[in-house]
């Protein structure tokens, strides 16, 4: 099978979660046997990485196409056309980015089966920037929605899709799978850890607010780059409260550095308004770190198999999850750390590639009739709305 990943930045990127995700997606499917391109900017680059032609790798065939401007991609949507051509299915990543909503419609001309992955970007907490360039953008999706499959992660991006495109789209729903990182050898320490963007969405004010109410007073360490304007209004916060001193603000880290203090952390605390996912918690887990979730998130899943708490990211009853967080008994915390590592196998990117070599291989062998009956017998535990 001949699968193409246009994006806009692509591993070894770090720029958000899909630089990530879609690289491990590429190698699993790579590994398989399947022929893989993918074409993407230079953003987030280093120098070193060939620019402007096609370099065969573990994870398929990639071009870093060298873009001066990141939002008019000329160069990539021309690097685009070959494997276009030639591919089976197209999976296109987030609706706004212009290398999408360019390709989609010449796909469909083409004939080719098109699948596109949302990665949060219709959540009502996003929309409300830069309103009127993603006003026409969606009108002009809308145009296409039919002629199109489109992945969430999750109920909630799920209703999002729905609320922006009708009952009627096809909508496959399906977590993110991920490449599970090396387990750190484990340093026991005391500290809650915040690891993401420093961003309004997490709301961390709410985790730092918390914080002076929990009975247990551990440190709380916050990787990400806080030199912006609401890095600068949480440290502020911190020392209106008179917790500055417990709190270290660590800026952006990453390898064995980030998976280390995951690692050694006592629990991983994302209390995030919303997410489509989270791969941090993946990491957390992956280290044998318990975490606690915001109702925001899609983990309910972490109650359910005892490896940390799904919470209000509500003050007071963030801290009172912390402080049951805190208050487990050592026997009991040994066995959420057992069950986090166990947690993290279901979401191995090796062990579930073939849920998307079924789906891939159902579109391309199969004529669209409606959206209900469309993907009847696809193979795995995918669940289709």
């Amino acid at each position: 099978m001949k699968v193409f990943l246009p994006i806009g930045s692509f591993y070894p990127a770090q720029i958000g979660g899909p630089d990530n995700i879609m690289y491990w997606h590429a190698k699993a499917l790579q590994q398989r046997g399947h022929t893989v391109w993918v074409a993407t900017t230079n953003d987030g680059i280093a120098a070193d990485v060939p620019l402007d032609r096609w370099l065969k790798t573990d994870y398929g065939k990639v071009i870093y196409v060298k873009t001066a401007i990141h939002y008019a991609p000329l160069k990539l949507l021309l690097a685009s056309i070959g494997p276009l051509l030639r591919c089976d299915v197209i999976h296109l990543s987030a609706i706004f980015y212009p290398i999408s909503w360019l390709l989609a419609p010449l796909a469909i001309i083409l004939g080719k089966k098109v699948v596109w992955t949302v990665h949060g970007e219709l959540d009502p907490d996003v929309l409300i920037y830069s309103t009127g360039r993603k006003k026409v953008v969606l009108s002009v999706v809308r145009l296409l929605k039919n002629r199109v499959v489109f992945h969430s992660t999750c109920d909630a991006e799920t209703k999002y899709i729905r609320l922006q495109f009708g009952s009627s789209v096809a909508v496959l729903q399906l977590p993110y799978f991920v490449e599970l990182a090396p387990q750190q050898t484990q340093q026991p320490d005391d500290y809650w850890l915040y690891v993401g963007r420093i961003h309004p969405k997490k709301a961390i004010e709410n985790l730092i607010e918390a914080l002076p109410q929990v009975r247990s007073k551990k440190r709380l360490k916050i990787i990400g780059d806080h030199h912006n304007e609401y890095g600068r209004q949480l440290i502020e916060l911190a020392e209106r409260l008179g917790c500055r001193e417990q709190i270290d603000f660590l800026g952006h880290k990453r390898g064995e550095d980030k998976y280390q203090l995951m690692a050694n952390a006592y629990c991983l605390v994302m209390p995030s308004h919303t997410e489509n996912f989270g791969i941090v918690v993946t990491e957390a887990l992956t280290q044998g770190t318990p975490a606690i979730a915001s109702f925001g998130t899609p983990w309910q899943v972490l109650n359910d198999r005892q490896a940390g708490f799904w919470s209000s990211n509500n003050v007071a009853a963030l801290a009172r999850t912390l402080d049951q967080m805190a208050e487990l008994d050592k026997e009991t915390y040994r066995q959420y750390r057992t069950n986090a590592r166990n947690l993290v196998e279901d979401y191995d990117v090796t062990k579930n590639i073939h849920q998307w070599e079924g789906i891939y291989e159902s579109l391309r062998a199969r004529h669209a009739r409606k959206a209900d009956t469309f993907y009847e017998g696809i193979p795995g535990h995918t669940s289709y709305s």
